[in-house]
């Protein structure tokens, strides 16, 4: 049950005209946001809550059972609010947000109302969409480990322990051709095996798109260049002489770990784990 102040259910019940909205958002890189709808900025609970943001959450429909609440929320692009930049860069991404009623004579009068997550958010010139879901969401997601005969873990994470920050499974390089917006040549890495950075990754050390990273869909040698396919595009655009690393990638099978990485030990996944076939399989004659 929610517990409001005495003070403000005395206002909520007078009908008065001195409560607003206000909204907190918790992005993922751990920066929080407030935003009110007040004609002033308002402060409380260590926070500035921003009167010129421009954002716009609309009607929240509650849901019974294990069904997400839903809404949307908009808004306009400022510099001193949400950014272009940072939604391209996926800050707001399954960020948190709070509903609050607020009396902005008296903060220390306030309750809060909703809390939940952004979901899609989508962009135009100047202004942006997001999706908002309550935390019943949460329950569709999967948790803990996923048992198949491929590996779960990440190459180079703590579960897969191979180091491959050196050569010959980390490279740098430039870019020296643009053969499409998300695809790119390099001088030639002479790698002896025509897919070692298949489904690796291109980790970016400088230019437009520096500290982010795409995985690789497609690797190819191609006389005296390498051209690689990103399996989704930058932020920004590539351009060319922009240093990257790139990083060998793993299909995630048992072959590739003993042939490719001699990292057998660390297997992560079940590759002796029976498949559908075994569970419809029937008698035979020699059985």
């Amino acid at each position: 049950m929610r517990a409001i102040p005495q003070g403000l259910q005395d206002k909520l019940d007078g009908g008065a005209t001195t409560l607003c909205w206000c909204w907190k958002i918790i992005r993922n890189d751990g920066v929080v946001l407030g935003f009110t709808e007040h004609d002033s900025d308002l402060q409380f609970d260590n926070l500035v809550w921003s009167a010129s943001a421009g954002l716009n959450p609309g009607v929240i429909e509650n849901a019974v059972g294990f069904t997400s609440d839903s809404g949307l929320a908009s808004g306009a692009l400022t510099l001193s609010g949400i950014s272009a930049d940072d939604i391209d860069l996926g800050k707001y991404n399954q960020a948190e947000i709070e509903v609050w009623r607020v009396d902005w004579q008296d903060t220390t009068l306030r309750v809060g109302i909703w809390s939940g997550e952004i979901g899609d958010i989508t962009r135009t010139e100047h202004g942006f969409e997001a999706e908002i879901a309550g935390s019943a969401r949460k329950l569709g997601r999967s948790f803990g480990r996923v048992f198949s005969k491929l590996c779960d873990a990440e190459l180079g994470d703590a579960r897969c322990t191979k180091d491959v920050s050196a050569s010959p499974f980390s490279r740098s390089t430039n870019v020296t051709r643009l053969v499409g917006s998300a695809q790119f040549a390099v001088a030639s890495l002479n790698t002896a095996q025509p897919d070692w950075f298949s489904e690796g990754i291109v980790q970016w050390i400088d230019g437009q798109n520096v500290g982010q990273s795409q995985r690789i869909s497609q690797y190819f040698q191609n006389g005296v260049e390498d051209v690689f396919t990103l399996a989704e595009l930058p932020v920004r655009p590539i351009v060319i002489g922009d240093a990257m690393t790139v990083v060998s990638g793993c299909n995630k099978s048992i072959d590739h770990c003993i042939d490719k990485f001699s990292n057998i030990l660390n297997f992560r996944g079940c590759p002796f784990m029976p498949g559908n076939d075994s569970i419809i399989a029937g008698p035979t004659e020699t059985q």
